[in-house]
């Protein structure tokens, strides 16, 4: 869904954010419609296996070299080691990860991906 407050207002969840169980969701729609304002749609892709294994975003026929990006909302949920098999698929393609909690002042250097024109 494109709109979080509708979303959140169709489910009445105003709840704050560090303690909504959809917390992850949430951060992953917010990240998409961040991907969606600078990128055109047909380049925003996932990757995922027909075993479960996938990558939230992987950017494609943007001008720049293609990359993925994993979103998780807490830092402490990423593990490294289960992207191996995307890793050893896509040796070519950059994978990143954006996360929104623990904020820091290298929150906006890890969302670089924002074109510098725009």
């Amino acid at each position: 869904m494109l709109d979080t407050g509708l979303r959140n207002c169709l489910i009445d969840n105003f709840q704050p954010i560090i303690s909504r169980t959809d917390k992850g969701s949430l951060w992953e729609n917010t990240f998409f419609r961040i991907l969606a304002d600078h990128y055109d749609l047909d380049s925003i892709h996932f990757w995922r296996t027909s075993e479960g294994n996938e990558v939230d975003f992987v950017l494609s026929d943007t001008g720049e070299a293609p990359r993925a990006i994993e979103v998780k909302y807490d830092q402490a949920h990423i593990k490294p080691v289960k992207y191996k098999l995307f890793t050893r698929a896509y040796p070519d393609i950059s994978l990143s990860f954006a996360w929104m909690y623990p904020f820091d002042e290298d929150f906006f250097r890890r969302i670089r991906f924002i074109p510098q024109n725009d």
